[in-house]
């Protein structure tokens, strides 16, 4: 049974086992390994900016407030995905990046962990107050997609990414119709 964790410094062991274990992320798609992977990384010091930044302290310029959730069993030794709970979108997230981000190392994928980690997620923004979110992929990202969907995602349209220039597909998910049990 997986539940979600915010990152604490007890899980310190288990970070590092995850930053070890999962170095088969693409370059460009290792998001929560940036911190890690600078020369002189502070744990204790990381755990701080991901908390300051769920309470909007020291955000980086375009981000808004977010919880980082890792997913977690029990015995909490190990960490096999990643959330982003972005509290509000600005201009940039309600085009693409949405109210969830998630990351599933590419050896986890096609397991189900995705669509736990999202469907957790979800659970965590309907007690937080949201209604609705929005969640986004990249058009080719079908194994993406079909988390988004086998969640509830009802497709809105296609943006393309200001970033990448590549489509991104737009999804809505309605919390209210989750109870914080198995659907």
């Amino acid at each position: 049974m997986f539940k979600l964790f915010k990152p604490s410094y007890d899980l310190k062991p288990a970070f590092y086992k995850m930053t070890f274990d999962y170095r088969d992320f693409p370059e460009d798609d290792i998001r929560y390994f940036r911190e890690a992977a600078k020369r002189n990384f502070d744990f204790v010091e990381y755990i701080r900016m991901l908390h300051d930044h769920s309470l909007g302290i020291r955000l980086p310029k375009g981000l808004v407030p977010y919880d980082t959730f890792w997913m977690m069993d029990d015995g909490r030794q190990t960490i096999y995905a990643v959330s982003r709970l972005r509290h509000k979108l600005n201009v940039h997230s309600v085009r693409e990046g949405g109210h969830i981000g998630y990351d599933v190392p590419p050896s986890l994928r096609k397991r189900g962990y995705g669509t736990e980690l999202l469907r957790l997620t979800l659970v965590r923004a309907a007690s937080m107050g949201f209604k609705k979110v929005l969640v986004t992929c990249d058009f080719d990202n079908e194994g993406s997609a079909k988390v988004i969907e086998r969640n509830g995602g009802v497709f809105e349209n296609e943006m393309v990414s200001s970033y990448s220039g590549k489509l991104v597909k737009r999804y809505w998910i309605d919390c209210s119709l989750l109870s914080g049990t198995q659907r």
